[in-house]
């Protein structure tokens, strides 16, 4: 088996570099890697070895990473390309810098309410997305929540779970308890898991990165399972306007826990009330010195004054990230060890004025001064060479111009000293999402004014609302001074890919794909094959990112009701089933009330439905059972019993000897035609 660092310089399916090492854990290992054909950055999680050996795994590896791959929401790590190399499958994310929810509390740090509140809504939105269309996480937990480099969250490994808890390989020891310690109560029990579930594992990462303690923990991960399965959550204190809410999907009856969406709607309204969160702190993953092994060093570091690793170089365990540089630091293949960074200046809101710098006498060109000439030194030779004719002139020039720059001078600083001291400074409000009409209001009462307004595109934020403000919320301006403000325009438009006659997992991806949401119906067709798309609407066109395109899946053909088919002719029975795409099988029987010809039975009951091309049984009436009686004159008693039997006759009545004699005469006569079952009298000499 290769070492970690063996694996670098490696490239997966012609297009993947794995550049560095990243971390590892239960299920495998993170690289940074460059994808070739785009130039981009990505992470590359290569799965174990041993999974490879698993048929059902690959399987469900790729069916779950193509599922994942369609989900597009920005609180969701992307998944761009999945495949098998060097004997182990892979996964290719979007790489990600900030390092995971799990590493950030391990360093001792915990959210504040303000903050705990953002990422939790953050969350919210992408479980209710994923949520809606069908999807369940099954392993929420603080190492598959990353922070990008702006200190965002997003949720990774979508689907991977589910294809790993189905395989047969078994993971490391340790890699079951990190998923245990954030399993819902059912789960615990056996039971299977669902979307109820990914609310209470994410109620379990709320509690703990606020308080810095996971509920219910315990030495064992039996004992951790078995505390949540015996009542309710008890939500501590610590967690103030958060607590109600948290409480409200963490119930131990699944059925009693809110939704996805109720959550989401409830964490927007409680953040609008909050104040604005301070940055999350958060750690950046850093390129190796060696490109591979040990584990890659990183340092807490700021995204506004990031300036390079940390000055005692500690060696900080990366595992489970999905990471990337921070944009401040310029990083590509041919540069790895001649890396920059841009060291931000801190300034205050101090304006500083500056005086016009002095000029030289006699530097004059066309009544304006040379501008080579500012700042320099008069030559004084040239000034005692003047004539003494033009010296006044030059002199009350210069007396001038000094007394005009001396008054601007002074009623610039005038002007600066009345603003700064005049009028104090605000603090510049948090108008992200409000209405135009409702940031100019707030803008007002916070005593800031209204600067420039531009507008942009943006999935997120409803039409009409702020999307983002300069200077941003919680800076200090000027009082009055100008806060611009851009309006939200809504998502942008997209055009809607025709996927009619599409597989319906290809179709939702390829809608997905184009920043839509597909919204799949099912409807029979006599045409369209089971599974295909029959239409969509709407079928061309550009409309807005996440509007609904819905597809009209097919059922195939619709099932058929089998008619009643007791009493008609066969030849009718056949016509009916024909026509309704059915087939027939024919079988004959005698009997005594239904006439020659008629169905007496069909196989299947009538109001019965059955799938297009089904075969239907019926059986036709040969009219009653009639035998030909045979010609018994002269034959032994025996031997005129026997003939009966041989074709459905009995004996009956016996005139004469009993047990021996011939037959004299026979009742019915021979040539008579007589029910079958039924018995010839004799008459014995």
């Amino acid at each position: 088996m290769k070492r970690l660092s063996e694996h670098l310089g490696a490239v997966l399916s012609g297009r993947y570099v794995l550049l560095d090492l990243v971390g590892q854990g239960g299920s495998g290992v993170v690289y940074l890697g460059r994808d070739l054909s785009l130039g981009r950055k990505v992470a590359v999680k290569l799965l174990h070895e041993g999974l490879s050996a698993d048929a059902s795994f690959i399987r469900r590896f790729h069916a779950e990473a193509k599922a994942a791959a369609s989900l597009n929401h920005p609180s969701i790590v992307r998944v761009f390309d999945w495949g098998e190399a060097e004997g182990s499958p892979f996964l290719v994310f979007e790489f990600l810098s900030g390092g995971t929810l799990r590493r950030y509390l391990d360093d001792g740090h915990v959210l504040s309410i303000s903050q705990a509140a953002r990422v939790a809504s953050e969350i919210a939105q992408a479980l209710a997305y994923a949520h809606t269309r069908g999807y369940v996480h099954r392993d929420i937990k603080p190492s598959n929540l990353l922070f990008d480099e702006e200190g965002r969250i997003r949720i990774a490994d979508f689907g991977i779970a589910r294809a790993l808890s189905e395989a047969a390989w078994t993971e490391p020891v340790g890699s079951v308890m990190g998923t245990a310690r954030y399993a819902s109560p059912e789960q615990a029990l056996g039971g299977a898991t669902n979307q109820a579930g990914d609310m209470y594992s994410f109620a379990l990462v709320v509690v703990e990165a606020v308080t810095g303690k996971l509920p219910f923990a315990s030495d064992t991960t039996v004992a951790t399972l078995m505390a949540r399965t015996t009542g309710d959550l008890e939500v501590p204190e610590e967690l103030g306007p958060l607590r109600t809410l948290v409480e409200g999907f963490s119930k131990l009856d699944p059925s009693a826990r809110l939704s996805a969406s109720r959550v989401a709607d409830e964490l927007a309204l409680l953040v609008r009330t909050l104040p604005v969160p301070e940055s999350i702190d958060v750690r950046y993953f850093e390129l190796s010195p060696t490109g591979g092994d040990p584990v890659t060093q990183v340092g807490p570091v700021s995204p506004a004054t990031y300036a390079g690793p940390s000055a005692n170089g500690s060696v900080v365990s990366n595992a489970n990230i999905l990471g990337a540089q921070p944009p401040k630091v310029p990083f590509d293949q041919d540069d790895l060890h001649h890396r920059e960074r841009e060291v931000p200046i801190p300034v205050d809101n101090t304006t500083v004025l500056r005086a016009p710098e002095p000029t030289a006498l006699g530097a004059q060109d066309g009544g304006g001064l040379r501008a080579d000439s500012v700042g320099a030194a008069p030559d004084e030779g040239a000034l005692l060479a003047e004539p003494k004719s033009r010296l006044p002139a030059v002199m009350r020039s210069l007396v001038a111009k000094v007394v005009i720059a001396v008054v601007a001078v002074a009623i610039i600083a005038g002007g600066a000293f009345f603003v700064l001291q005049g009028t104090g400074t605000v603090i510049v409000p948090n108008l992200i999402g409000q209405s135009r009409s409702s940031a100019v209001s707030a803008l007002g009462e916070a005593g800031a004014g209204l600067g420039k307004i531009t507008y942009a595109n943006d999935p997120s934020i409803p039409q009409g609302s702020v999307l983002s403000e300069s200077p941003k919320p919680g800076a200090s301006v000027s009082k009055h001074g100008a806060v611009s403000l851009v309006i939200s325009l809504g998502p942008p438009e997209v055009a809607v890919p025709n996927v009619v006659g599409d597989q319906i997992l290809g179709a939702s991806y390829s809608i997905s794909e184009a920043h839509l949401v597909p919204k799949v119906t099912e409807k029979y067709s006599e045409t369209v094959p089971s599974g295909a798309i029959i239409s969509q609407t709407p079928l061309v066109g550009k409309f807005a990112q996440g509007s609904v395109v819905t597809l009209s899946e097919s059922k195939g053909p619709a099932p058929r009701v089998v008619p009643n088919l007791v009493g008609t002719t066969s030849s009718g029975a056949s016509a009916q089933l024909a026509a309704l795409g059915l087939s027939v099988t024919q079988t004959q029987q005698y009997s005594d009330t239904v006439a020659v010809g008629q169905v007496i039975s069909q196989s299947v009951p009538s109001g019965s439905s059955v799938p297009r091309g089904s075969t239907i049984g019926i059986v036709v009436s040969e009219g009653p059972h009639m035998v030909t009686v045979p010609n018994l004159q002269y034959m032994t008693l025996a031997e005129a019993e026997a003939a009966l039997q041989n074709i459905g006759l009995t004996v009956g009545s016996i005139t004469g000897p009993q047990n021996y004699g011939v037959v004299l005469k026979q009742n019915p006569a021979a040539g008579s035609s007589l029910h079958y079952g039924l018995s010839v009298d004799l008459y014995v000499v």
